[in-house]
This record gives structure tokens, C-alpha cells and sequence, in this order.
């Protein structure tokens, strides 16, 4: 099984593109990014379960698109 997702995640950003192709990606830039939130929270939590094998991909996606968007 790959980590990589099927669909990379493109955000703009202090308009910089940034694409976000796994959940240990995701993990990174939502521990750098200056948000918070309940929804900011479900997804560190899950894309680091993601990354460590814990947790299936599409959930980490999923829950990451919910706090980027």
C-alpha cells in the first residue's frame, strides 16, 4: 500500500501553490500553518495516524480537506 494519495490537495497560500500528495505532507503543513480549530485539530490527529500506518489514507484526505478549505 502507498502512502501517496490519488489525488494531490493544491492550496494557495501568501500566494504560494502548495500541493499536498501524502498524509505525512499534510502533517507538516498543518503543524506549520498559523490556523486552529476543531477541524485543524481531526485533521493533524488523523494525517499523523495516517502516516504512521494507523489510519487509512482517504480518512486523513478527507479530514484534511475539511480543515484546509
Amino acid at each position: 500500500m502507498t502512502d501517496q494519495w490519488q489525488e494531490p490537495v493544491r492550496l494557495k497560500e501568501d500566494g504560494l501553490r502548495i500541493t499536498i500528495e501524502t498524509p505525512a505532507q499534510a502533517r507538516t503543513w498543518l503543524r506549520h500553518a498559523r490556523k486552529s480549530g476543531p477541524a485543524w485539530k481531526e485533521a493533524l490527529d488523523k494525517c499523523s495516524a495516517a502516516a504512521e500506518g494507523r489510519l487509512s489514507n482517504g480518512e486523513a484526505r478527507r479530514a484534511f480537506l475539511k480543515a484546509a478549505h
